[in-house]
């Protein structure tokens, strides 16, 4: 067991209380997955949600889940449909970390609109999402199939109990300010909230950690989260290398030689498992001759199991205080030793699931 799982133990205490509080209502399971093409009659047997803010008869929405996937088909009661209207789903897990956000989809007559990460790239979500938007007499029907690995991230073990926000932007004319209607206020359902049940959890067949207390999809697996922001577990589609670890875990990935460290992609532990590593943050030496003191960049090794790997280290690579790491030395008997340019040096030794830091030889 990590030493580190004492500290989070209240944290994990005060969220699963935090959402044992809020009521809920199950997300029935639907008796053949809906054909995702603007036709909603499959969806009839779904939990139905409506507006309680704004007009009350702008949309209806039927919610339900089939596999590893969630449905959602939208009514829009709209006589003056333009392209300036939009329905505006989100979806969030409240329980699924201190860090978690919810995703966002935007569907308007011409389909599901893309949106960015903060990062200003097309999310996994969008690419995932399975989507039909036709225009009737009576205004817009919405359709959509949003598998587990476009949900937002979600809790690796308590009740699967998410937030499900439908907003309709009702704009007739391009410089009018929209008339909204929503079953939300600040994100979060004025009636009860919805829960997944544990069946729909159980169907993605994975087995995280216990320190993993979130979970999020990628396009060719998954990535657990620690109570803290930073990735601790990573299941791939696909044999686990160094490159395919770091487009799991890390969108921001460095690429160690242009840093300037010597950080290996693979270590060999005793006994012949393979740790591999990852490189992110930012580089204090971006500017040659200059270091910032508010950039670091830092390196965690993932121990390799099949297709899945869990952390066993993160540490400073490079900063203004220790300079770059230029030495990874790993021995026989599951010492590594860190060298840096400004003299220091960092000592771990290999014990059963992770690395400790050791004061010998470390200055």
């Amino acid at each position: 067991m990590r030493r580190w799982i004492l500290v989070t133990l209240p944290l994990l205490s005060v969220a699963a209380l935090a959402q044992a509080d809020r009521p809920s209502k199950p997300v029935p399971a639907l008796r053949k997955a809906p054909k995702i093409d603007g036709q909603l009659k499959d969806l009839n047997c779904g939990f139905p949600l409506k507006p309680t803010s704004g007009p009350e008869d702008a949309w209806s929405a039927r919610v339900g889940y089939r596999g590893d996937a969630l449905y959602l088909g939208v009514t829009v009661t709209d006589d003056l449909v333009t392209n300036g209207d939009i329905v505006d789903v989100t979806i969030f897990f409240p329980g699924a970390g201190t860090t978690a956000e919810g995703n966002e989809w935007r569907f308007a007559v011409d389909g599901l609109r893309p949106q960015m990460n903060a990062n200003g790239w097309p999310t996994d979500a969008m690419d995932l999402t399975r989507s039909t938007v036709v225009k009737t007499g009576s205004g817009l029907a919405v359709e959509a199939q949003i598998p587990a690995r476009a949900l937002p991230r979600f809790p690796a073990k308590e009740p699967m109990v998410f937030e499900l926000c439908v907003t309709y932007e009702d704009r007739d004319q391009p410089a009018q300010s929209p008339v909204l209607s929503s079953n939300c206020k600040d994100g979060t359902m004025t009636t009860d909230a919805l829960r997944l049940p544990d069946e729909f959890r159980k169907g993605l067949k994975l087995k995280p950690f216990d320190e993993v207390i979130g979970i999020e999809g990628r396009k060719k697996g998954w990535v657990g989260y620690a109570v803290l922001h930073y990735p601790v577990w990573a299941a791939s589609d696909e044999p686990m290398t160094a490159n395919v670890l770091r487009s799991l875990v890390a969108e921001n990935a460095y690429d160690a030689k242009k840093a300037g460290i010597n950080l290996p992609d693979a270590m060999s532990l005793p006994g012949g498992s393979t740790v591999l590593s990852v490189l992110s943050g930012k580089n204090p030496y971006e500017v040659e001759g200059k270091c910032e003191g508010d950039r670091e960049l830092r390196f965690a090794l993932y121990l390799v199991k099949g297709r899945t790997a869990e952390r066993v280290l993160e540490w400073p690579a490079s900063s203004c205080a220790l300079g770059r790491a230029v030495s990874f030395d790993l021995s026989e008997d599951g010492e590594l030793t860190v060298g840096y340019t400004l003299g220091s040096t960092a000592t771990f030794v290999w014990s059963n699931d992770h690395f400790e830091r050791t004061e010998v030889g470390s200055r």
